[in-house]
């Protein structure tokens, strides 16, 4: 799995970018390596481009990064916007996004204007494209 981001500030937003193959373990450290970056602010709107990613993560895996996520005060502040195109990463997605109390802080989508649209911030389109 490869992992990049960026903070940018002056439009309170946090790209994302995950490749390869996806793990419950890598996840969980790319959140940490984010949720430790001093420019991180738990409000900033954020975009995850899962397009070129697969998954190599059981639903089970996934409820307990889940749980992990819910119960942390560095999430859940602000709205975050999923890419994906490969079946199972949309599935899994959408099975992370229903085990997140507030479901409606979490878009899915295979479009990055669409997903710039649900986090109201179009910002996004000079950063990533379609």
């Amino acid at each position: 799995m490869e992992y990049t981001y960026q903070i940018i500030p002056e439009h309170q937003l946090v790209i994302e970018k995950i490749t390869g193959e996806v793990t419950v373990e890598g996840l969980a450290q790319k959140t940490q390596t984010v949720f430790s970056d001093p420019q991180y602010v738990p409000t900033y709107n954020g975009i995850m481009d899962l397009r070129k990613a697969t998954s190599a993560m059981t639903k089970v895996e996934l409820y307990g990064f889940a749980s992990l996520i819910s119960q942390t005060e560095m999430f859940g502040q602000s709205k975050w916007a999923i890419v994906a195109d490969d079946p199972i990463v949309v599935a899994l997605s959408t099975i992370f996004q229903q085990r997140i109390p507030d479901q409606t802080t979490i878009g899915i989508f295979c479009t990055i204007e669409a997903a710039a649209d649900f986090i109201n911030k179009p910002e996004v389109l000079n950063y990533l494209s379609d």
